[in-house]
């Protein structure tokens, strides 16, 4: 697949899990929303940055993509094909060029496998070439990632966190694939380890092609991996955009509010910004709000937020957000200003 074209395409994705009660004689209570409702695309050799909150069902949203679990409903496209109900060869098939990176190396490495065995077990499950061609790859996959032959034998319990995810990344890629998903592929590292782990994705992103949907908590690290960012709250997408638009002009309180969060290394910008501060919890899953889902965290809230679920509005394809009182001016003056509908502010000089 060329360059630019669509490779993974979400129709409205939603991933219910029932909420039973009983041993015998189970009866389900209660519906937890992880996922509702999820569309968006994702075109060839780009990534896509997701961001949230925990709980907000990202994770749930990258097993789904990668068919770990079942989705409800919706419609799951990967390379034009519906991907959505495959099982059994066909889903085995599409999961040769279908991969992802997990967020935990050390609980998703076997830790009674060697490392040739952890990094060559996708070859032998699908039997690519020969035993000897085989121990060549595995080789050739522990030089890409920055590891070398003497750790070719070695147990996971024998690395750091850094280098048990470059086994990770290197099991990955093992059989060529086109679409990666990473979900908090960094967030369990220390931060120099971090950079040395984003520089080596972008390096195999550059030399092999790759398309990633990228999942992390850190705004800056997705600002700086990804072609678009998408927001999620409570299971649905509330923005997305670009990273310059999504970054610099959010329009959603709750991006507003995740970026008013991201520490400074300046001191004095750190001192004159402002912080938004959300009151209250997260609402649980089992019990949504009614209309928008963070209406009740939403200092710019009024009645018609309770009635009617905003959808997605704006430049099409470039910025959307699903807010019926959105921000039109960032950065904000003070706090004052988020709290105010409809309102301009006009502030040029104190910024994120």
């Amino acid at each position: 697949m060329s360059s630019g074209e669509t490779i993974l395409r979400l129709e409205k994705l939603t991933k219910h899990f029932p909420v039973t009660r009983g041993i015998i004689f189970q009866r389900e209570i209660a519906t937890l929303k992880a996922v509702d409702d999820v569309s968006f695309e994702i075109k060839a050799g780009q990534t896509l940055g997701l961001v949230g909150e925990s709980g907000c069902g990202k994770s749930t949203l990258a097993r789904c993509i990668v068919r770990l679990l079942d989705p409800t409903s919706g419609r799951i496209e990967f390379e034009g094909e519906d991907i959505s109900r495959l099982s059994g060869k066909a889903l085995r098939s599409v999961r040769r060029d279908l991969v992802m990176i997990f967020q935990d190396p050390m609980s998703s490495l076997n830790p009674r496998m060697r490392v040739s065995e952890i990094i060559g077990e996708p070859l032998e499950v699908y039997r690519a070439g020969t035993s000897a061609t085989r121990r060549a790859r595995v080789m050739e996959l522990l030089e890409l990632v920055g590891l070398n032959s003497e750790h070719f034998n070695r147990f996971p319990h024998e690395f750091s966190g850094g280098q048990r995810q470059r086994i990770g990344i290197a099991r990955a890629l093992a059989l060529s694939p086109k679409l990666i998903v990473c979900d908090e592929p960094v967030s369990a590292l220390d931060v120099s380890v971090q950079a040395q782990i984003i520089n080596l994705l972008e390096d195999l992103q550059a030399e092999f092609g790759l398309t990633y949907l990228f999942i992390a908590h850190d705004l800056d690290i997705v600002r700086r991996v990804s072609d678009e960012v998408h927001v999620m709250y409570l299971g649905r997408v509330v923005e997305r955009g670009t990273d310059e638009d999504l970054y610099e002009a959010p329009h959603h309180p709750y991006s507003a509010a995740l970026l008013s969060a991201r520490p400074v290394p300046d001191p004095d910008r750190a001192q004159n910004r402002t912080h938004i501060v959300l009151e209250g919890d997260v609402p649980s899953p089992l019990d949504l709000p009614s209309g928008c889902r963070f209406r009740t965290r939403c200092p710019r809230a009024q009645p018609v937020c309770s009635e009617v679920e905003p959808e997605l509005d704006g430049p099409a394809g470039i910025h959307e957000w699903a807010c019926h009182y959105p921000l039109e001016t960032w950065p904000l003056a003070s706090p004052e200003d988020i709290r105010r509908p409809g309102s301009a502010v006009g502030v040029t000089e104190v910024g994120p």
